[in-house]
């Protein structure tokens, strides 16, 4: 009985250690074959595995079918869109004078193509006020922008308005576009004022600008400068908007009528220095007056003069001269006596 149930027992144990092998042999198998697999797949380039954004940089960068600036254009993206990076060109190319690699990207709406890089910039949602700051001052800038770089601009800005969360970003921004969109009138030539893509864009922008007849441009309404100097009256910037919308000139000719020009000169540098009359522009504010009544005194002084004022108008002229002199109270003595100075003689002569 004894042998026999020995007998018994090795044979189970010899059944479980086979079972024991086979399993083991089996998670053997099962690990080769994922490690194969694995090994088989294809791995996912740098791109893919560390998708990144962009910026464009430029207006209307093309998208290309290929990695090349003489393949098929599929596309043109707008400045300041924001796009995915889908892929990366293996080496840099050449497109000008600059270097870059080639970026296949994924903008909104669908499109998608390949963009040279140097029409393209990494972006940081983290730094979105800093780097919509530095896209628009520096296309803003440039010394002779046309008006297709000057207009994109504008729409970029009107984008970025409703993104940006820092007050003092917002406030360099509103002041960037009002004067892009300056820029932008600057740039169209009188005859091409009627034609597109001019007439449509004083269409669009008709609640923000004036049209002055003497100079055969349209401005940029300078009221709305004032009222961003007022918004943002605790920031650098604000005096920056007081001088822009001082340099902004007024729509209408005075035609020699002097009261006319008292209250341009009363509304555009003299308001500049009742609110900064020791600001960074007050020494040329001074300097504008001064060439203007310098013009007005010397006619005056001639027998036939330009400049005139009608006698019914002389008593309230007189108060609009007191209130611009009233305006450069502030200023230093020494710098405000030449146009006090002009000012006095000019109240004389019509009292």
């Amino acid at each position: 009985m004894s042998s026999s149930g020995d007998s018994d027992r090795r044979a189970a144990r010899g059944r479980l250690r086979r079972r024991f092998l086979a399993s083991q042999a089996l998670i053997f198998l099962l690990a080769a074959h994922a490690a194969t697999n694995a090994a088989a797949a294809p791995k996912p380039s740098a791109a893919q595995s560390n998708t990144r954004t962009l910026i464009t940089t430029a207006t209307g960068a093309r998208l290309r079918e290929r990695p090349d600036a003489g393949s098929a254009e599929v596309g043109r993206l707008q400045l300041g869109l924001v796009v995915e990076e889908l892929e990366r060109s293996a080496e840099k190319a050449r497109v000008g004078s600059a270097e870059a690699f080639w970026h296949r990207v994924s903008a909104p709406g669908g499109a998608s193509g390949w963009v040279f890089g140097g029409l393209v910039a990494p972006f940081d949602p983290a730094r979105r006020d800093e780097t919509y700051q530095r896209l628009a001052s520096e296309r803003v800038s440039h010394a002779a922008p046309t008006f297709p770089e000057l207009s994109e601009l504008v729409r970029f800005l009107d984008r970025a308005l409703k993104e940006v969360t820092r007050r003092e970003a917002r406030a360099e921004l509103e002041l960037t576009r009002l004067f892009a969109l300056g820029r932008s009138l600057a740039s169209i030539a009188m005859e091409d004022l009627e034609k597109p893509p001019y007439k449509p864009w004083l269409t669009e922008h008709a609640g923000e600008i004036v049209y002055s007849e003497p100079a055969g441009q349209w401005f940029v309404r300078s009221e709305l400068l004032w009222s961003l100097q007022r918004k943002h009256a605790g920031l650098p910037v604000a005096e920056r908007a007081a001088w822009e919308a001082a340099q902004t000139p007024l729509p209408g000719e005075c035609e020699g009528y002097l009261p006319c020009y008292i209250y341009k000169e009363t509304e555009t540098n003299g308001r500049y220095l009742r609110l900064y009359p020791r600001g960074a522009h007050a020494e040329q504010a001074l300097s504008n007056l001064s060439e203007f009544f310098g013009h007005v005194t010397e006619d005056l002084r001639g027998g036939n003069p330009v400049f005139e004022v009608p006698r019914v108008d002389r008593p309230s002229f007189r108060k609009s001269v007191a209130a611009l002199r009233a305006q450069l109270a502030l200023v230093p003595a020494a710098g405000r006596a030449r146009v006090v100075a002009q000012l006095d003689e000019i109240a004389r002569r019509f009292r």
